[in-house]
């Protein structure tokens, strides 16, 4: 990835606004944003504008996956740990409080591209051995049945 940028974080942020589905990210997103936060000179404009523009970003993003929490879908990968870990917290929730949805863990065995399922859904891209959690059982099924992954704790 290259440096975190006042130019390269408000592009970040036009892609996002300009469609309804997340845009992949590093795992290591927001703790770029903070390094680059912390390496700009205190009080400066650039330090300012970089803080601000991860912070619109976080918040498009988040808002996004609760759309996604909503649908059921699939989150895109790869995606930073903090909304991995939002996603997989929000969902335990929605379990403990009468929500059907429940997740897998998988493990990817073959990179995969983005793929539609037979019931309509979008999933990956996906590199190999990376860990995906997917609530859909067709979904599911269709990873296994394939041989694309297995079911792992």
């Amino acid at each position: 990835m290259e440096d975190i940028t006042v130019n390269f974080l408000l592009g970040i942020l036009k892609n996002e606004r300009k469609t309804g589905e997340l845009t992949a990210q590093p795992q290591d997103f927001y703790a770029l944003i903070t390094k680059a936060v912390n390496l700009a000179a205190d009080n400066s404009d650039e330090r300012r504008n970089i803080s601000k523009l991860g912070l619109q970003i976080k918040e498009l993003r988040t808002q996004k996956l609760l759309v996604y929490l909503a649908y059921n879908k699939a989150m895109p990968h790869p995606m930073p740990a903090e909304e991995e870990a939002l996603y997989i917290q929000i969902k335990k929730v929605l379990n403990r409080s009468g929500g059907d949805i429940k997740t897998t863990k998988l493990k990817v065995t073959k990179t995969i591209p983005q793929i539609v399922t037979p019931t309509g859904s979008k999933l990956g891209p996906y590199e190999q051995n990376q860990l995906i959690y997917l609530s859909e059982i067709s979904d599911i099924k269709f990873i296994i049945d394939n041989k694309l992954g297995e079911i792992t704790d």
